[in-house]
């Protein structure tokens, strides 16, 4: 299966390298924040290093190993543009533990999965910005080239889910509101430090996913008294809520940063073709409700590609909530489209 993989990834690079090369492509940068979907072994090294995340200036290696079952989107995009990828996404992340955190056992010493707002960006800060008064200067500033790197947000999927809104957890009276504005503030807090080019990235139809899917849809869960019709409805209600709220806020406070090229990558839309035209998408036999990895994700289990291992490229979804590698390098695809404002799943506010 890792042969597999790598021949996936390689395919891959050497189809978009070209196109990439062709075009001049600008870009040497991507830097990376949000949850497991593009998570490339941060969680990992916590559970690894006694619940430490990695030291100042430690960027871990490339790894097939991650929620998707293999390579997470930016790896595919790393690979087929030759960009540098710095990743900060923790798997189980939210946008801020102070409206949605979500305790995990998984954590050594038991806590909260760290968040965009309070542990991802103050690493990257870390990692980058420098104070430049030891040359004449009293500013802070990025050591990255805001001319050739590309920032992406993709967050919410865990501030929606198990353990937050759809079970009504979360801090007293948080809303979906509180949700839409910390992850804008978290793009404006990376336009504050210095990035000019991002990506902010809408949710999956998480409705659909077989974690809050219908049983007609492939949803294998209950919560919520076990009415899964219940549980889809209200994902449902909360995964079109937020994104509509963001089709309007995110060009708004865009419009207030100046200088700043931003755009919202339309995931649901690329994921619902997907699973309305699988074959121009997926390889046969196509399966756009079921899964690959039957070891459930809120159950503690070790086995994994036990369903169907000799059609992985066949599945939208990789396990109950995370979507396939293939799906993630489809993704990566039309990122790297939208990086040249080429994609059809992708507003630009510049």
């Amino acid at each position: 299966m890792k042969v597999f993989l790598a021949l996936n990834l390689a395919l891959l690079s050497l189809s978009c390298q070209a196109a990439t090369r062709s075009n001049g492509f600008p870009f040497k940068s991507l830097v990376s924040f949000g949850d497991s979907y593009t998570d490339e072994g941060r969680l990992a090294y916590l559970q690894a290093h006694n619940g430490s995340m990695p030291p100042t200036h430690t960027f871990l290696p490339p790894s097939n190993n991650n929620a998707d079952g293999g390579y997470i989107w930016g790896r595919f995009v790393a690979n087929a543009t030759g960009m540098n990828l710095y990743d900060y996404a923790v798997s189980g992340a939210a946008c801020s533990n102070l409206l949605t955190g979500r305790y995990s056992a998984k954590i050594p010493g038991g806590g909260f999965f760290p968040s965009v707002q309070e542990e991802e960006i103050p690493a990257f800060l870390a990692d980058w910005q420098y104070n430049s008064s030891s040359h004449g200067h009293t500013d802070s500033k990025l050591a990255l080239d805001p001319d050739t790197t590309v920032y992406s947000i993709w967050i919410g999927t865990n501030d929606l889910g198990r353990g937050s809104l759809i079970t009504d957890e979360g801090a007293p009276g948080v809303s979906l509101t509180n949700v839409s504005d910390c992850v804008v503030n978290a793009m404006v807090k990376l336009y504050e430090a210095g990035a000019r080019y991002i990506v902010f990235q809408n949710l999956v139809p998480l409705y659909l996913t077989p974690l809050y899917a219908t049983p007609e849809n492939g949803g294998v869960r209950t919560y919520l008294d076990g009415n899964l019709t219940a549980i889809s409805e209200k994902m449902r209600t909360l995964t079109l809520g937020v994104n509509q709220i963001w089709k309007y806020q995110v060009p708004a406070v865009a419009a207030t940063l100046k200088d700043a090229k931003i755009s919202l990558f339309d995931s649901f839309g690329l994921i619902m073709d997907i699973r309305n035209n699988p074959t121009q998408y997926l390889s046969p036999p196509y399966n756009i409700t079921g899964y690959l990895n039957h070891c459930t994700v809120a159950d503690n289990c070790t086995t994994s590609w036990n369903y169907d291992p000799d059609h992985p490229d066949g599945y939208l979804w990789y396990d109950e909530l995370h979507p396939s590698q293939k799906t993630e390098s489809i993704v990566a695809k039309e990122f790297v489209k939208a990086m040249q404002k080429q994609s059809k799943y992708a507003t630009y506010f510049y």
